[in-house]
Formats: structure tokens, C-alpha cells, sequence
């Protein structure tokens, strides 16, 4: 099977949880054994992001001005299949079959989190939605959404869980994890919550909960706080003006990007795992914290409950209060270990084997090859 990948709007900035997916996808899907070329359609100016492997081929282009010199190279490379992983990365008229994985529809819940809005991106997924020979997802919740939001019948949404990277497979040397802390000045316990600074990832809300903790029920829990942003990213601003304005300088770390490799000893250090997000397709952080046996707190909107299926405890994210009451909980010894417990059991569901198995078993579902 050849197969052609659509990855002209990656971008080699920052990862996050969708480069994650792709990267992880493809090295695994050449790896699987089975008779496939996968042919990674790029700009030029990507390099070393994929591996060296004798199934993959690259198509770069220096500028796509013009479609058309896209649909030549479809052409040229004899595909069987056309995948689009990427958000918003569709073609009209491609002539193979086409899979396009969806992660969410986060601008039907909260349309003005999402550049667009409702009718833009709505108008955009109803130009390409009907060529979709099928659709994958990441979670029931997202195949639910997608189908009633999108209409897209339910028999073309294949669901096939993510993983976290594959350096969160093994623990971390203690030397290594005690120089990651170090470098951080990071205190003895903390809570972590890593995410970009987007809208939906509720940060504020989060604040809030830390500042309630203090000032009302004499607790402080310090917090890492993980993930690029830009400095006119106007959430992250917010952010940092919050903390300051609250006196929060020595509670909260403000990390910023933080290398993939040192991403795991952040895991084994902290106490907590606090994950407030208002809506996720998905979300790898929560199976890093599988990995690292992590007890965690979190949101109970979107996929978040079903992807932690009961090995975390639950909280409105909405409610500044009852996310501070939850955290508190965590202050317990034997919350944690019970909670780090089943992070371990419920670690065993997710491997990029299987995404990658389940992946090429939809491709081969719409090509029959």
C-alpha cells in the first residue's frame, strides 16, 4: 500500500499533542511489517523530524502556491491512499481514497476559543467532510461530537486512542530526575500541569483555585506550569499578571518550553498531576501521568473522564472552589498512592503499536488492498 501523507501545514516551532501523534504514528506504521511506502508530503524547510526508514519517503516542496503541483505529485507517487492527520489540511477532487483524522471539534463547544468561529469552520469541514472515504478519532467523545456536529455518519468515524511519547516508557535515572529538579529550582512537592496557553486550557481558573487554597484554607501547594508560548500569546500574558498581581512569584514556576527528555522527571517529581482543561479531544498529558504512576486531579468535561476512566478524581472546571477541594485531596498520602496505582493499571490501554494497527486497518478497510 502507498501511502500519502498530507503534512504541508506542520509546523517545527513547538510539538505538541498532534505532532506528537503524527511523529509517533508514522515511525510505527513503518515498523508494523506490513507492505507499505509511506510518502511524507513536506516543506522544505522541515528537516530531521522523521526518521531515516527505508518505507519512508519524503515530497517536499519549497512553496504551495498552486494545488496543482500537489495533485501531480499524487500522481507521480502512484498512491493508493491519501491521509490528512493535520487540522484544516484537506484538498478537494483528490483521486484515491481519503482518511483525515478529526481530534475534536473544539469550535462547536467554545467558538470563540478557535480562530474562525462556528460558521467559518463549519463552512470549512463542509467543503471536504462528504469526500472522506472515513474519519478518525481519538476518543467516543470526539466520534459523538464530530458525527452530530459535522454529520458525518457514525459508520465512518473510526475510534483509535493516542499514547505518550516513547521516552515516558521507562522511569528516568534518579540522578537525571534530581538534576531536571535542580535546574528548576523546583521545591520537594508540587502539582504539574503542563499544556499551552489556549483559551480552553482554563489556567486562570487554576490560579484561582491555588489562591483559594491560601487564603482561605491556609494551603499552599506549589505549582509548574509547562508549555511554549509566545510572548504576545495574550492567555499566557494573563497569566503571568494574575501571579504577579497575587503575589504568587514563589508558588508558581513558570517554566515555558521544557526539552522532551526532561518532560518524564518533571512527572516523577511532582506530587499531582492537575489537569483543568475545559474541553479535550484527547489528552496525552493525562497517559504521561499513566507512565509515571502520577495520581491525578482533573476536569470532568469532554473526553477527559472517559480517557482516565475512573483513575483520577474529578472536578467542575468551572468552579475555582471545587477545584481547590479536589487538590486538597491530594495532600493525603494514601489518595495519592491509590490514585498512582491505578495510573499504573490504567497505563497497560495505550500503545502506539495499536494506534498504528488500528490506523492501517482503516486504510486498508477503504483501499481493500
Amino acid at each position: 500500500m502507498r501511502i500519502g501523507i498530507n503534512l504541508l501545514n506542520l509546523s517545527q516551532d513547538r510539538f505538541g499533542g498532534v505532532e506528537q501523534y503524527i511523529t509517533n504514528l508514522i515511525g510505527h506504521m513503518a515498523d508494523s511489517g506490513e507492505n507499505l511506502t509511506l510518502f511524507l508530503f513536506l516543506k522544505r524547510k522541515l528537516k530531521n523530524v522523521f526518521p531515516q526508514h527505508e518505507k519512508i519517503k519524503t515530497i517536499r516542496f519549497r512553496k504551495v502556491m498552486d494545488s496543482a503541483d500537489v495533485y501531480d505529485a499524487i500522481k507521480k507517487c502512484k498512491l493508493d491512499l491519501w491521509f490528512c492527520p493535520l487540522h484544516r489540511s484537506y484538498l478537494p477532487s483528490v483521486p484515491v481514497p481519503t482518511v483525515a483524522t478529526i481530534h475534536d471539534v473544539l469550535h462547536t463547544e467554545y467558538p470563540d476559543f478557535v480562530p474562525g468561529g462556528l460558521e467559518e469552520n463549519n463552512r470549512y469541514y463542509g467543503q471536504y467532510t462528504a469526500s472522506f472515504d472515513a474519519v478518525i478519532t481519538v476518543s467516543d467523545f470526539s466520534k459523538s461530537t464530530i458525527a452530530r456536529q459535522l454529520s458525518i455518519p457514525e459508520k465512518k468515524i473510526h475510534v483509535i486512542p493516542l499514547n505518550a511519547p516513547a521516552i515516558f516508557d521507562q522511569a528516568p535515572a534518579k540522578i537525571t530526575m534530581k538534576g531536571v529538579k535542580q535546574k528548576y529550582q523546583l521545591p520537594d512537592s508540587y502539582a504539574i500541569y503542563p499544556s499551552s496557553y489556549n483559551p480552553h486550557k482554563n489556567h486562570l481558573n487554576l490560579l484561582k483555585a491555588i489562591l483559594i487554597l491560601r487564603e482561605k484554607y491556609n494551603t499552599t501547594i506549589p505549582l509548574v506550569l509547562t508549555g511554549y508560548a509566545d510572548k504576545s500569546n495574550g492567555v499566557y500574558q494573563s497569566v503571568l499578571q494574575f501571579i504577579r498581581e497575587r503575589s504568587l512569584e514563589k508558588q508558581v514556576w513558570v517554566l515555558g518550553y521544557v526539552p522532551p527528555e526532561e518532560m518524564p522527571s518533571l512527572y516523577w517529581n511532582s506530587s499531582f498531576l492537575v489537569f483543568p482543561s475545559l474541553y479535550e479531544g484527547f489528552g496525552i498529558p493525562l497517559v504521561e501521568a499513566f507512565k509515571t504512576k502520577t495520581p491525578i486531579v482533573c476536569s470532568n468535561k469532554g473526553s477527559i473522564p472517559e480517557i482516565t476512566d475512573h483513575a483520577a478524581l474529578y472536578f467542575n472546571p468551572e468552579n475555582p472552589k471545587e477545584i481547590a477541594l479536589k487538590m486538597m485531596e491530594l495532600l493525603n498520602p494514601l489518595t495519592r498512592k491509590q490514585l498512582s496505582e491505578k495510573s499504573s493499571l490504567r497505563s497497560r490501554h495505550f500503545s502506539w503499536k495499536k494506534t498504528a494497527s488500528e490506523t492501517l486497518k482503516v486504510f486498508r478497510s477503504v483501499t481493500r488492498n
